[in-house]
């Protein structure tokens, strides 16, 4: 009797434990059904995203092609403009040019010699800032002064030697030295800079060239953008693309127009190039 009554209970247990495995099972057949409905459904809305993404960069792709034609009809109406714009621009003016290293002397006296020969302007001196450091006399003197040669010393603002920016035919405020000897100075062209070392002199050269009625234009890059700025508050013509035909083209007419401040790419740039519908002042 006792056994029969064991065998019951364990045929009840058994009953209740193959329906509670059945349960089991069930769910999880259950769960793993919305687990893969939901994986069909994530999988459906990626594929429409990724379609969706696809005719998005289609139309990116389409429009970049159509601006990228654009720019280069721009560029090339702009290149066959360049030499109208700038041949004879600044014809019968003199340059003093004054680089601001070695390497700005290597990579820019022939295609600024070329550019300003374009021009029509004449090259007087291509000087290195380094070289202009000694003896140093200013424009802004009197012209008996001129033969003054001042050093730097204590208590004293620092001087350059401005006399150098000229060739040997005349003085620098325009004393001729020989019959043949050209006119004064019109323009100096600061290209580049020197780094920290040179700066000063080049803020006082520029400072000079203008107390003497010249016009003063300085090109270098975006990474000279602080010193561009602060010259071309001082009254100089600044720009930091003369790689490109904008900045040869705002260069030229920007002095012929005698305009002043910095223009090309950098952040504080006021534009891409100078206005150009300014008169010329002679």
């Amino acid at each position: 009797m006792i056994l029969d009554i064991r065998y019951h209970i364990a045929s009840l247990v058994a009953v209740f434990l193959a329906l509670g495995l059945g349960i089991l099972i069930g769910a999880s057949l259950l769960d793993e059904g919305r687990l893969l409905e939901s994986q069909e459904k994530l999988i459906a809305g990626l594929e429409k995203r990724f379609d969706t993404l696809q005719a998005e960069r289609s139309l990116l792709e389409t429009e970049n092609a159509l601006l990228s034609s654009k720019l280069q009809e721009q560029e090339t109406l702009f290149v066959a403009l360049e030499l109208p714009l700038v041949e004879e621009a600044l014809e019968g003016r003199s340059v003093s040019v004054v680089y601001g290293s070695e390497a700005w002397k290597q990579n820019w006296q022939e295609p600024l010699d070329k550019l300003l020969k374009q021009a029509g302007a004449r090259v007087v001196a291509s000087r290195l800032i380094t070289g202009l450091l000694h003896g140093s006399t200013t424009f802004s003197a009197q012209s008996g002064d001129m033969g003054k040669a001042l050093t730097d010393s204590e208590g004293q603002d620092p001087m350059v030697n401005l006399q150098a920016l000229v060739d040997d035919a005349q003085g620098l405020l325009g004393e001729k030295l020989r019959a043949e000897s050209p006119m004064t100075i019109d323009v100096l062209l600061l290209v580049g800079t020197g780094g920290e070392n040179t700066v000063v002199w080049e803020k006082l050269l520029a400072k000079e060239a203008l107390v003497a009625g010249m016009a003063v234009a300085v090109v270098g890059t975006t990474d000279m953008e602080a010193h561009l700025s602060e010259l071309a508050k001082g009254g100089a013509l600044a720009l930091d693309n003369l790689d490109s035909v904008a900045g040869r083209v705002g260069l030229i007419r920007g002095l012929l127009a005698s305009q002043t401040g910095y223009y090309g790419v950098g952040k504080s740039a006021q534009g891409p190039w100078p206005p150009l519908s300014k008169a010329a002042v002679p």
